[in-house]
């Protein structure tokens, strides 16, 4: 007697279980429905907010002076950078190249005076004219290819002309 009580105890405590996972998964709809299925509503775009993100401003002397093997507390990951654009450059991979230096009488890449920074397709921008005062906002790293050996903004995140 007291093992069949016990047996159906447990199966009474079993149905709410069965039920619940049962009502856990979806149906699905019929095809023969005549009631048209409700389309998800497309969600909204949120209105285009300005970035939240802290970018140090850094004079291109003061970016070019670091070393980049001795990472300090005047250095950061994103920084604000402004001069005179003397290059823009458009490259096979989709990237836009643009030279900022100090003056915009610079002539070539001179790394005690200018910075690189770097367009890329996955974040677009605006390409200035050569000449023109700009800050780029983005990313600071150095490149150490043969050949360069320069301070960078890449990728460029914002650019105030």
């Amino acid at each position: 007697m007291r093992e069949s009580v016990v047996v159906l105890f447990v199966i009474l405590l079993a149905f709410p279980t069965l039920g619940a996972a049962r009502t856990a998964q979806q149906k699905p709809a019929s095809t023969k429905s005549s009631i048209p299925a409700a389309k998800p509503a497309a969600p909204a775009k949120p209105a285009e907010q300005p970035s939240k993100r802290v970018y140090v401003e850094l004079a291109i002397s003061e970016l070019v002076g670091e070393d980049a093997n001795r990472w300090t507390d005047k250095m950061a990951a994103h920084a604000a950078v402004g001069g005179f654009v003397t290059q823009v450059t458009k490259r096979d991979d989709g990237d836009t190249d643009i030279r900022i230096c100090e003056s915009p009488k610079v002539v070539g890449m001179d790394r005690a005076h200018c910075i690189m920074s770097k367009c890329i397709p996955k974040i677009p921008c605006e390409i200035p004219q050569v000449g023109k005062p700009i800050t780029v906002k983005g990313i600071t790293r150095y490149e150490a290819k043969v050949g360069t050996h320069w301070w960078e903004i890449n990728p460029v995140e914002q650019i105030e002309k």
